[in-house]
């Protein structure tokens, strides 16, 4: 189950600390810890709905352990094509990911592509940079807080349409 607490939590946490932080390099600092756990909150659940279809449609160990070991574990990004739908597709296959998507509602769909776009493109510059100066912008943890909710609503959506389909 994808759980939203302990990341809204983090998130309102870190923006608290960036509205109170008595210099310009602490709000950054802030603003690029945001992204980051964000980001490592969308990897994390997109594994989840993953390893809990694994579980609810896996009987042999083997197999289970199969996808644990070379579909999650070699997979290092949350971008929706080449990350989560490749998953996808390597769990149930191209013909129930088709079903799939069908069936989950097009704007959440589209409103998590871009969402998670975006995201990539900002966390790959923060995840490869380091903090030089304080004239650098990064997204305040609020604006950070508002990309949470159209990639929750989307991989809420996905899990519900996968646990509800016949694999």
């Amino acid at each position: 189950m994808i759980t939203k607490s302990s990341i809204l939590a983090n998130l309102k946490s870190l923006d608290w600390r960036y509205k109170r932080s008595a210099s310009n390099k602490g709000s950054l600092f802030f603003s690029k810890l945001a992204i980051l756990e964000l980001c490592g909150w969308i990897e994390e659940s997109m594994d989840d709905i993953i390893r809990t279809c694994a579980r609810r449609c896996l009987k042999e160990q083997s197999n289970q352990e199969h996808v644990e070991n070379v579909i999650i574990w070699r997979n290092y990004g949350f971008d929706y094509q080449k990350h989560f739908r490749n998953m996808l597709v390597q769990l149930v296959g191209l013909i129930a990911v088709e079903r799939i998507e069908r069936s989950v509602d097009p704007n959440k769909r589209n409103n998590l592509e871009v969402t998670l776009s975006t995201l990539k493109t900002v966390r790959d510059s923060e995840a490869h940079t380091h903090i030089k100066g304080v004239m650098k912008i990064i997204n305040s943890p609020s604006v950070t807080m508002k990309q949470f909710h159209p990639v929750y609503d989307g991989l809420k959506e996905f899990d519900q349409v996968i646990r509800n389909t016949s694999l």
